[in-house]
């Protein structure tokens, strides 16, 4: 079970590219929805996790072996230190991309501190004896 949740959880990241590649889109294309410019930085993060998410779930199930775990718990961390600025930059630079159906300042929060909760439990689940040996059995 817990394996299963790593794999959930990290797959779910990948949706943080599909935001976050819309978003920079507008702002590159100065759209009158881009998100104010202290968000790059937290955008490019985003995007950087959610491209290398399906990857990362490919070899959970494929081919685990240690180094995928030293590189699945520094993911899960610079993930974790994103999505910290990403909330920060929320206070200091509201963004609600697409109010109409309710995608509003709230609601990016609410999002930012739900995938940091996510993250958090798989870096937690990453130190579990039984995941440990998961990723040690296997061959490299």
């Amino acid at each position: 079970m817990k394996l299963h949740w790593i794999i959930f959880v990290t797959g779910w990241m990948s949706f943080r590219a599909v935001g976050s590649g819309l978003f920079l889109f507008w702002i590159f294309t100065e759209n009158e929805r881009s998100a104010p410019s202290e968000w790059i930085v937290p955008f490019v993060g985003d995007f950087f996790i959610g491209i290398t998410a399906l990857f990362l779930v490919y070899h959970i199930i494929k081919k685990p072996s240690t180094i995928l775990w030293g590189l699945l718990l520094s993911w899960n961390v610079i993930g974790l230190l994103d999505l910290i600025h990403a909330i920060n930059v929320s206070f200091a630079a509201p963004y609600g991309p697409i109010p109409e159906i309710g995608f509003n300042e709230l609601t990016v929060r609410s999002i930012l501190i739900l995938n940091t909760l996510l993250q958090i439990s798989c870096i937690y689940l990453l130190f579990q004896k039984d995941i440990k040996e998961y990723f040690k059995k296997s061959k490299f």
